[in-house]
Protein backbone atom coordinates (compact mmCIF):
# COMPACT_ATOMS: atom_id res chain seq x y z
CA UNK A 1 0.00 0.00 0.00
CA UNK A 2 1.48 3.34 -1.05
CA UNK A 3 1.43 6.21 1.42
CA UNK A 4 -0.49 9.28 0.29
CA UNK A 5 -0.34 12.75 1.79
CA UNK A 6 -3.03 13.15 4.43
CA UNK A 7 -3.08 9.46 5.41
CA UNK A 8 -3.16 8.76 9.16
CA UNK A 9 -0.47 6.34 10.26
CA UNK A 10 -1.52 3.44 12.47
CA UNK A 11 0.84 3.14 15.46
CA UNK A 12 1.36 -0.12 17.36
CA UNK A 13 2.74 0.43 20.87
CA UNK A 14 4.60 -2.67 22.09
CA UNK A 15 5.83 -3.53 25.58
CA UNK A 16 7.23 -6.74 27.10
CA UNK A 17 6.51 -7.09 30.80
CA UNK A 18 7.89 -9.28 33.54
CA UNK A 19 7.03 -8.52 37.17
CA UNK A 20 6.47 -4.83 36.56
CA UNK A 21 3.44 -4.26 38.81
CA UNK A 22 5.11 -1.15 40.26
CA UNK A 23 5.48 0.58 36.89
CA UNK A 24 3.14 -0.81 34.27
CA UNK A 25 0.08 1.39 34.90
CA UNK A 26 2.17 4.55 34.63
CA UNK A 27 3.58 3.23 31.35
CA UNK A 28 0.14 2.44 29.95
CA UNK A 29 -1.24 5.79 31.07
CA UNK A 30 1.59 7.58 29.26
CA UNK A 31 0.60 6.18 25.85
CA UNK A 32 -1.64 8.71 24.05
CA UNK A 33 -4.75 6.67 23.38
CA UNK A 34 -5.82 8.97 20.56
CA UNK A 35 -2.66 7.90 18.70
CA UNK A 36 -2.79 4.22 19.57
CA UNK A 37 -4.05 1.94 16.84
CA UNK A 38 -3.15 -0.92 19.17
CA UNK A 39 -1.24 -1.48 22.40
CA UNK A 40 0.22 -4.95 22.85
CA UNK A 41 1.64 -6.24 26.13
CA UNK A 42 3.59 -9.49 26.20
CA UNK A 43 3.47 -10.82 29.74
CA UNK A 44 6.56 -12.98 30.19
CA UNK A 45 5.09 -15.35 32.79
CA UNK A 46 5.02 -12.74 35.55
CA UNK A 47 4.66 -14.00 39.11
CA UNK A 48 3.36 -10.73 40.58
CA UNK A 49 0.22 -8.71 39.73
CA UNK A 50 1.43 -7.47 36.32
CA UNK A 51 -0.97 -9.62 34.31
CA UNK A 52 -4.03 -8.92 36.46
CA UNK A 53 -3.34 -5.18 36.32
CA UNK A 54 -3.19 -5.34 32.52
CA UNK A 55 -6.41 -7.35 32.34
CA UNK A 56 -8.14 -4.77 34.52
CA UNK A 57 -6.75 -1.91 32.41
CA UNK A 58 -8.08 -3.61 29.29
CA UNK A 59 -11.64 -3.03 30.53
CA UNK A 60 -11.40 0.69 29.74
CA UNK A 61 -8.79 0.54 26.97
CA UNK A 62 -10.15 -1.26 23.90
CA UNK A 63 -6.83 -0.89 22.05
CA UNK A 64 -5.02 -3.04 24.62
CA UNK A 65 -4.18 -6.60 23.62
CA UNK A 66 -2.43 -8.99 26.00
CA UNK A 67 -0.38 -11.96 24.89
CA UNK A 68 1.19 -14.36 27.36
CA UNK A 69 4.27 -16.53 27.45
CA UNK A 70 3.60 -19.81 29.21
CA UNK A 71 7.16 -19.76 30.55
CA UNK A 72 9.65 -16.95 31.04
CA UNK A 73 11.53 -16.57 27.74
CA UNK A 74 13.23 -13.24 28.41
CA UNK A 75 12.90 -9.71 27.07
CA UNK A 76 14.51 -10.29 23.66
CA UNK A 77 12.20 -13.11 22.61
CA UNK A 78 9.23 -11.21 24.02
CA UNK A 79 10.18 -8.19 21.87
CA UNK A 80 10.33 -10.46 18.83
CA UNK A 81 6.93 -11.94 19.59
CA UNK A 82 5.46 -8.45 19.92
CA UNK A 83 6.89 -7.40 16.56
CA UNK A 84 5.31 -10.48 14.97
CA UNK A 85 1.95 -9.66 16.53
CA UNK A 86 1.90 -5.99 15.51
CA UNK A 87 -0.32 -4.91 12.62
CA UNK A 88 0.13 -1.13 12.53
CA UNK A 89 2.03 0.91 9.95
CA UNK A 90 4.65 1.83 12.57
CA UNK A 91 5.77 0.29 15.85
CA UNK A 92 6.80 2.14 19.01
CA UNK A 93 8.53 0.00 21.62
CA UNK A 94 8.30 1.15 25.23
CA UNK A 95 9.74 -0.78 28.15
CA UNK A 96 7.20 -1.56 30.84
CA UNK A 97 9.11 0.31 33.57
CA UNK A 98 9.57 3.48 31.48
CA UNK A 99 7.03 6.03 30.32
CA UNK A 100 6.42 8.60 27.63
CA UNK A 101 6.48 12.28 28.39
CA UNK A 102 3.56 14.40 27.10
CA UNK A 103 5.85 15.59 24.28
CA UNK A 104 5.50 12.19 22.62
CA UNK A 105 2.40 13.68 21.00
CA UNK A 106 4.64 16.18 19.20
CA UNK A 107 6.72 13.28 17.87
CA UNK A 108 3.69 11.27 16.79
CA UNK A 109 2.31 14.30 14.96
CA UNK A 110 5.35 14.10 12.68
CA UNK A 111 4.92 10.43 11.79
CA UNK A 112 3.47 10.94 8.33
CA UNK A 113 4.84 8.02 6.34
CA UNK A 114 7.79 9.82 4.76
CA UNK A 115 10.51 8.22 6.91
CA UNK A 116 11.43 4.71 8.01
CA UNK A 117 12.45 5.79 11.52
CA UNK A 118 11.46 8.81 13.60
CA UNK A 119 13.89 9.48 16.46
CA UNK A 120 13.35 11.40 19.69
CA UNK A 121 15.37 11.99 22.87
CA UNK A 122 15.28 10.51 26.38
CA UNK A 123 15.77 11.80 29.88
CA UNK A 124 16.79 9.42 32.66
CA UNK A 125 15.32 9.21 36.14
CA UNK A 126 18.30 11.19 37.46
CA UNK A 127 17.84 13.95 34.89
CA UNK A 128 20.48 12.99 32.35
CA UNK A 129 19.53 13.96 28.79
CA UNK A 130 20.34 11.38 26.11
CA UNK A 131 20.07 12.83 22.61
CA UNK A 132 19.83 10.74 19.46
CA UNK A 133 21.93 12.35 16.72
CA UNK A 134 22.37 11.64 12.99
CA UNK A 135 26.07 10.94 13.65
CA UNK A 136 25.44 8.24 16.29
CA UNK A 137 25.55 5.25 13.94
CA UNK A 138 25.11 2.18 16.14
CA UNK A 139 25.34 4.20 19.37
CA UNK A 140 22.35 4.30 21.73
CA UNK A 141 20.34 1.35 20.39
CA UNK A 142 17.43 1.74 22.86
CA UNK A 143 13.85 2.91 22.55
CA UNK A 144 14.49 6.23 20.84
CA UNK A 145 12.46 5.48 17.78
CA UNK A 146 9.22 4.84 15.97
CA UNK A 147 9.85 2.36 13.15
CA UNK A 148 7.99 1.58 9.94
CA UNK A 149 6.86 -2.01 10.48
CA UNK A 150 7.42 -3.05 6.87
CA UNK A 151 11.01 -1.78 7.10
CA UNK A 152 11.95 -4.14 9.93
CA UNK A 153 12.22 -7.22 7.73
CA UNK A 154 14.29 -9.89 9.47
CA UNK A 155 15.78 -7.57 12.12
CA UNK A 156 15.33 -9.21 15.50
CA UNK A 157 16.38 -8.88 19.13
CA UNK A 158 18.98 -11.45 20.15
CA UNK A 159 20.00 -13.15 23.38
CA UNK A 160 23.68 -12.72 24.23
CA UNK A 161 25.50 -12.47 27.53
CA UNK A 162 27.79 -9.64 26.44
CA UNK A 163 25.10 -7.06 25.70
CA UNK A 164 21.36 -6.49 25.53
CA UNK A 165 19.44 -7.83 22.55
CA UNK A 166 18.46 -4.41 21.25
CA UNK A 167 22.05 -3.88 20.00
CA UNK A 168 21.68 -6.44 17.18
CA UNK A 169 18.16 -5.25 16.39
CA UNK A 170 19.36 -1.67 16.06
CA UNK A 171 22.42 -2.70 14.02
CA UNK A 172 20.25 -4.60 11.57
CA UNK A 173 18.04 -1.54 11.12
CA UNK A 174 20.97 0.85 10.66
CA UNK A 175 22.62 -1.52 8.16
CA UNK A 176 19.51 -1.22 5.98
CA UNK A 177 20.19 2.54 5.64
CA UNK A 178 16.79 3.84 6.74
CA UNK A 179 15.43 7.25 5.89
CA UNK A 180 15.40 8.95 9.31
CA UNK A 181 13.92 12.02 10.91
CA UNK A 182 15.55 13.35 14.09
CA UNK A 183 12.87 15.33 15.90
CA UNK A 184 15.16 16.45 18.79
CA UNK A 185 12.14 16.26 21.10
CA UNK A 186 12.56 14.94 24.66
CA UNK A 187 9.68 12.49 24.75
CA UNK A 188 10.70 9.48 26.87
CA UNK A 189 11.42 8.99 30.59
CA UNK A 190 14.03 6.28 30.93
CA UNK A 191 13.90 4.55 34.31
CA UNK A 192 17.67 4.27 34.63
CA UNK A 193 19.74 3.69 36.63
CA UNK A 194 17.55 1.23 38.47
CA UNK A 195 18.79 -1.91 40.27
CA UNK A 196 17.75 -5.16 38.55
CA UNK A 197 16.50 -3.46 35.39
CA UNK A 198 17.27 -5.22 32.09
CA UNK A 199 20.17 -2.87 31.37
CA UNK A 200 21.50 -3.14 34.93
CA UNK A 201 21.50 -6.95 34.76
CA UNK A 202 23.49 -6.84 31.52
CA UNK A 203 25.99 -4.36 32.96
CA UNK A 204 26.51 -6.69 35.92
CA UNK A 205 26.64 -9.70 33.52
CA UNK A 206 23.74 -11.42 35.26
CA UNK A 207 21.86 -12.02 32.00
Amino acid sequence: MKWQRGDTMKISFLSPAYNKEEWIIAMLDSIPKENAYEIIICDDASTDQTLSLCIDYQKHCPQLKIIRNETNIGASESYNRLIQEATGDYIAIIDSDDKYLPEIRDVLAQVNGEYDIYYYNMITRVGRLIRKLPTDGYLWPGQFKIIRRSFIGDARFTTKKAYAGDWDFNKALVDKQPRCKYTDIIAYWYNYPRPNSESDLHVRRLK
